[in-house]
């Protein structure tokens, strides 16, 4: 399959995959953030703060600029705050404006760069699993970042119902043009599609963890990950 290298100036300079399940229960994720960045967790939706928990472990592996910006690629705001919403407005009449405002669209994004220590731009891009739209947040982030410029690319899932599979979690690229060490960007003719079998669960960003496996692996290094459960 050919491959090709997307900007040879901008690389890879850290790789994470942070992974929990939806038998984690929300205080163990909150404590676990909150050793781990300091932040007020309070009211922090699930989808938050299994951003954050991955973003922050990119200070673990490079060293953020102030100016990092932030990308963060997501199907839906966190899938449980918004049932609970429901719910209490539905069944029981009451509203729940400030749950509703810390659920905001963008609001996962402002908290990984709060993790990560980064006052830059961020920016939430809706995007599923398909390959036509999951590399939309790297496409934004390659096109954005300037020469000496340093940016996280993220894409983060929280369970949702409909869905059989019970893999939550985010995966976390530092990006940075001009750097004299790291992996170049490369992608495929066809997208990140692999054959896998279908009987397996898969991530919801398999084609993304996928993609970054062989990326990674083909200039010998590896993504490194961390499990919550």
């Amino acid at each position: 399959m050919a491959m090709a290298t997307v900007n040879s100036n901008i690389r890879i300079t850290a790789a994470v995959r942070f992974d929990t399940d939806a038998g984690t229960g929300g205080k163990i994720l909150k404590q676990t953030l909150k050793q781990q960045s300091s932040i007020d967790t309070r009211r922090l939706s699930r989808l938050s703060l299994i951003a954050a928990l991955g973003a922050g472990q990119l200070k673990e592996q490079c060293k953020i600029r102030s100016d990092c910006a932030v990308f963060l690629g997501t199907p839906f705001s966190s899938p449980s705050v918004f049932e609970k919403m429901a719910d209490n407005v539905l069944n029981h009449h009451a509203a729940m404006p400030f749950d509703f405002i810390a659920n905001l669209h963008n609001a996962p994004v402002f908290h990984a760069a709060q993790a990560l220590g980064t006052h830059g731009a961020t920016l939430v891009v809706t995007a599923d699993n398909n390959v036509d739209t999951c590399f939309h947040p790297l496409s934004l982030a390659m096109q954005s970042l300037q020469n000496g410029g340093q940016a996280a690319v993220g894409w983060a899932y929280e369970h949702q119902a409909v869905r059989a599979d019970t893999h939550e979690g985010s995966i976390w690229i530092l990006l940075e043009n001009g750097a004299e060490q790291g992996v170049p960007v490369v992608l495929n003719d066809e997208g990140t599609q692999t054959d896998r079998p279908s009987e397996k669960p898969q991530y919801y960003w398999q084609n993304i963890a996928d993609w970054l496996e062989a990326v990674m692996a083909h200039e010998g290094r590896d993504v490194k990950k961390y499990t919550l459960a």
